[in-house]
């Protein structure tokens, strides 16, 4: 996924849109930056998502997205014991469609995970952990009508501190999708049994307002992933930019809280996961 920034205001100057010679100043002040998207989750093997961003005023024509798009990196994932170089291969589930992906290094709550990319003369490095998994007790539907029914979950928080990410997956999905205001932090029910009302996500962000209830008889998948401090942040700052962007009178209110240490955006994070499969009833 390519971080970027999600509102585009036009202000007009004395009757004009911004001229050519606004263009050139953005282009010099242009500095090339990598965004990444990587994750490991409890059972499963790390996977990463690596692009650079363009100026603001380019265009990206067929050329220029196969530069933005960064397939010969070296992508390198280490637990502390064992190292795996992680191979780029073409995963038509997302887009960009190419993503490293790793097959020895398998994901375990509570260890860490240490993430460093190296192109040219370039290297960025993150540093997650797999959080320990808290499962729901609860999954149920109320109708809305005759079709269509409301999602409700509930679960124990323990009394450490947790932060949570929420998402469903059905049938017509290609992979998990958060749910609309997916990212949770328990400063508000630390210790206690919280129950949520859960509306769908849209498939991507550039994607029309969807349906946020289920369809009656649909089955659905819905996963609870607990995720790190650094996770959650980024998560809940790039929601909050998302979240803006529908409102034609904000503009970007703070930056995207990454966790990447060099000259790069974006999240390595770790994702302890329960996975619920339900029919959908009223």
């Amino acid at each position: 996924m390519k971080i970027k920034p999600i509102l585009i205001l036009l202000f007009l100057i004395n009757g004009q849109l911004l001229s050519c010679k606004k263009e050139e100043d953005a282009a010099k002040r242009y500095e090339p930056k990598f965004a990444v998207e990587g994750w490991i989750e409890n059972e499963g093997y790390p996977n990463v998502i690596l692009t650079r961003n363009v100026p603001f005023f380019s265009e990206l024509d067929s050329a220029q997205f196969a530069n933005v798009v960064l397939r010969w990196a070296k992508v390198t994932v280490s637990d502390g014991e064992t190292s795996e170089i992680l191979t780029s291969r073409k995963d038509d589930n997302y887009f960009p469609s190419y993503i490293y992906k790793g097959s020895k290094i398998k994901g375990e709550e509570g260890k860490t995970y240490t993430l460093t990319i190296e192109y040219l003369d370039t290297v960025l490095t993150s540093t997650t952990m797999i959080p320990k998994p808290v499962p729901l007790d609860s999954v149920w539907f109320e109708g809305k009508n005759d079709t269509l029914a409301q999602l409700n979950i509930r679960f124990q928080d323990p009394l450490e501190k947790n932060y949570y990410k929420i998402y469903t997956k059905t049938s017509l999905d290609k992979r998990y999708i958060p749910t609309l205001l997916s990212n949770h932090d328990d400063k508000f029910f630390n210790g206690k049994e919280y129950t949520l009302q859960i509306n769908r996500g849209a498939e991507n962000n550039l994607s029309i307002k969807k349906e946020p209830y289920f369809k009656i008889n649909e089955e659905i998948f819905v996963k609870i992933s607990t995720i790190p401090k650094s996770g959650f942040d980024f998560w809940n700052s790039f929601q909050n930019e998302v979240l803006n962007s529908s409102n034609p009178l904000i503009g970007s209110t703070g930056k995207i809280m990454s966790n990447i240490q060099g000259p790069g955006l974006g999240v390595w994070c770790g994702y302890g996961s329960y996975i619920y499969k339900i029919k959908v009833s009223p």
